[in-house]
């Protein structure tokens, strides 16, 4: 992912979770750009929502007005958790296995 895309600036932070979210840069500039709802927080960050493909995407950025471009802080998806690293996931699933294979006998 690119740290700067379609005019859209993203923050380490940001990159990270949209990678970790399976959320596209596109779709963050279509939720900044044609938003459906907009919130204003106290911390002078700006919330954009918007349905896409289903998903309400949830991006916070800042406008820098030097640059004339948003600074997307973190972007998520409302009702998705994020993903259990591979490992988590592995040990579970073998957890499980040994909880199934006690209750057998």
């Amino acid at each position: 992912m690119q740290r700067e895309y379609k005019q859209v600036i993203f923050t380490n932070h940001a990159v990270e979770r949209l990678q970790l979210r399976r959320i596209s840069q596109d779709m963050v500039v279509a939720t900044v750009r044609q938003w459906e709802k907009k919130r204003d927080e106290d911390d002078g960050d700006t919330q954009f929502i918007k349905t896409i493909q289903g998903r309400e995407v949830h991006v916070v950025g800042y406008y820098l007005t030097d640059e004339k471009k948003w600074l997307v802080k973190s972007a998520w998806v409302r009702g998705e958790d994020d993903p259990k690293p591979l490992l988590q996931r592995l040990l579970a699933w073998v957890i499980g296995l040994l909880r199934g294979s006690r209750k057998r006998r």
